[in-house]
């Protein structure tokens, strides 16, 4: 009689809530997905005659949404936004095992985009390349995304199973609350391909030497991908030598300038400061922009 008032009287929090829903079955969480796609087939085909736009990156929870569309039986189109610092294993996987995938091209490289504009490499709080090459697309529609909660700590408190969006008209993420280990689970047991580098160790798949991988991963990048490598600092010094000493609109000095000369931006980016901030006020980057 005490546990059942007790209970009667427990208000869970956000975050009881969201406990509860990771910690369900495997099996559970697939036929939520499956009957949450479903339901909102009909508002994605009133957006779109294409109905669903699958958003496929070609990492192993893309390959998840992209089966659990097909489970679901509902009318979708995926596609692939190329950044053009992607990993050609990755390329090459979604060539030979997605075929169907559509692909979004670039209008230029990103790391000419970024020579070219004044706001510098990408960082954790500068993070103009995600906006511009992975996140376009699908603007209008009902997009399906394959972001997971326990990915990390910004993930589980901005995302839910579906949501508005300013830019796509909404969000649709039915695997939201699965774990690693539901993802692999589900992977196995329908047999579905995977981009080889998992098997590597890899634990993501972003564009080579993406910042907020981390110093360790892109000084292992660096020495997986030597080229990307010199890309990259190919283009640190023709980004240096076009915007150093060049004021900025409201006529003040660069954020970059401190660094000396691009051997020392460059350092400072590859060192793992430019994933968490530390040595300099990111933000004036968005200052300068």
């Amino acid at each position: 009689m005490a546990e059942q008032q007790l209970l009667a009287n427990y208000d869970p929090t956000e975050a009881d809530l969201y406990d509860f829903a990771v910690g369900r079955p495997l099996e559970e969480k697939i036929d939520r997905a499956i009957r949450l796609i479903q339901f909102y087939e009909k508002d994605a085909l009133k957006l779109s005659d294409d109905g669903f736009y699958l958003a496929f990156s070609g990492g192993k929870d893309s390959c998840v949404i992209k089966e659990l569309c097909r489970m679901a039986g509902v009318k979708f189109a995926s596609w692939y936004n190329l950044t053009t610092l992607d990993p050609p294993e990755l390329v090459r996987f979604i060539k030979d095992e997605h075929p169907d995938v559509k692909w979004n091209r670039p209008a230029k490289p990103l790391l000419q985009r970024m020579v070219d504009k004044s706001n510098g490499p990408p960082t954790r709080l500068a993070r103009w390349c995600c906006e511009e090459y992975k996140e376009q697309g699908g603007m209008g529609t009902l997009k399906i995304v394959g972001v997971r909660g326990p990915e990390s700590q910004r993930r589980k408190a901005l995302w839910r199973e579906f949501q508005p969006h300013r830019k796509a008209g909404a969000i649709l993420c039915p695997i939201v609350y699965w774990t690693d280990d539901d993802v692999w689970t589900f992977i196995r047991s329908r047999n579905l391909p995977y981009c080889s580098l998992y098997d590597e160790g890899f634990l993501r798949l972003g564009c080579i030497l993406c910042p907020l991988a981390g110093p360790s991963a892109q000084k292992d990048q660096c020495e997986r991908w030597p080229n990307y490598e010199r890309m990259w600092r190919r283009a640190f010094d023709k980004f240096w030598d076009k915007w150093h000493g060049v004021p900025t609109q409201r006529g003040g000095r660069r954020w970059f300038e401190d660094f000396g000369s691009a051997q020392g931006l460059w350092d400072w980016w590859i060192s793992g400061k430019a994933n968490d901030g530390e040595g300099r006020d990111c933000q004036q980057i968005w200052m300068d922009y």
